[in-house]
């Protein structure tokens, strides 16, 4: 696809919806023949870069936005019940110590990554967050980060993280065929829907930033925990938002964010090893105090999305529900931590970052 020569008339919306469309189908179909577990979202994040720095950008209308926003909260909560509730009390140290050690881990290597002068502070640390990237993505923007240079950073160690706990599963069980997407369980699908419906409906009258998010992960909290309903969201309801999520974050690069991020391509490629390396060092003491089998702590404590690794425990024998409740206690862990540290630390770090060499000042 090529600019338009000067005088040329500009492309129709549904012609640049349509290569969008097809870039991303494309795109995405092959991540999901590779079994990369968050092709569906990286796949039109990647479209939606490569149509907006060729100047045929389209609009994601606000509701679709503020909707796929409300879908990703019921997501968050369908993973959470009492069992893992249970879980997380009863091995509430070794979660405590775990769950603090990996975000010790990535927060400090974002810190360094600020402080010389790779990424923007407040964008570096939210980029190196643990866990939760699609959640990350859409909540950082709120609190000073650049969303398009964080979505990099989270999505390539989320690649990076399902191709080694992949490789690491096929190891150690053999070889499997994992589906595309975790099994849903089953629940209320009326009640979700209205739960989304509720959310995006006050989420546009409320000025906040993902603020239908918030919305949907208190009211669905109360109703999954209270036993009221059960939060369930089957693919044809992720599969829109996933889309949606990732063509806005994709729209929003321009050729100078995406020449900014190919140029922190090697830091941010080192910074993601050692984050992953050092998640997978933790994963033997956990073993040795939690009694399950180093597999699952490798999987447990692995710095990956929270489908990307139930997609990948599905093909072998591990300890599930240990699993599920390791990584859900991280997620809520940064949910609530990462707004109280990543601002004011990344603040202090863009003033007292190192000086960029030959007055060269990234932005």
């Amino acid at each position: 696809m090529s600019v338009p020569a000067s005088g040329t008339k500009p492309l129709s919306p549904a012609l640049r919806w349509a290569g969008l469309i097809i870039l991303t189908v494309l795109i995405s179909g092959f991540f999901l023949l590779i079994h990369l577990a968050a092709g569906l979202m990286l796949g039109p994040m990647i479209a939606g870069i490569i149509v907006a720095t060729r100047n045929r950008g389209v609009t994601i209308p606000r509701p679709w936005f503020a909707m796929a926003q409300a879908v990703l909260g019921c997501m968050v909560v369908g993973s959470l019940n009492l069992g893992i509730l249970h879980d997380i009390l009863d091995h509430w140290a070794l979660m405590g110590f775990s769950v603090f050690s990996v975000i010790l881990v990535s927060f400090g290597i974002g810190a360094l990554l600020a402080w010389l002068g790779v990424m923007p502070g407040t964008t570096a640390l939210w980029g190196s967050s643990p866990g939760g990237a699609s959640t990350m993505m859409l909540i950082c923007g709120s609190f000073g980060a650049d969303p398009r240079l964080a979505a990099f950073m989270l999505y390539f160690r989320v690649i990076l993280v399902a191709i080694s706990t992949s490789l690491v599963a096929w190891l150690v069980a053999g070889p499997g065929r994992a589906p595309y997407l975790p099994p849903m369980p089953s629940g209320n699908i009326g009640a979700t829907l209205a739960l989304i419906a509720v959310s995006t409906f006050l989420g546009l009258r409320i000025r906040m930033p993902a603020a239908p998010l918030l919305i949907a992960l208190f009211l669905g909290g109360i109703a999954q925990l209270s036993g009221f309903f059960s939060v369930t969201t089957p693919q044809w309801i992720r599969v829109p938002a996933y889309l949606i999520i990732g063509w806005s974050i994709g729209l929003r690069f321009t050729s100078d964010v995406l020449k900014q991020a190919l140029h922190s391509l090697p830091a941010v490629f080192l910074s993601s090893l050692v984050i992953v390396g050092g998640c997978a060092l933790l994963a033997w003491p956990v073993a040795r105090l939690a009694h399950i089998d180093l597999l699952s702590a490798y999987l447990a404590t692995s710095p990956g999305g929270l489908d990307a690794i139930i997609i990948i425990s599905a093909s072998v024998h591990v300890a599930l529900p240990f699993i599920i409740a390791m990584q859900t206690a991280r997620m809520l862990a940064v949910l609530f931590l990462g707004p109280l540290l990543a601002k004011p630390l990344g603040r202090w770090l863009e003033h007292h970052r190192r000086p960029p060499r030959h007055g060269n000042n990234p932005s």
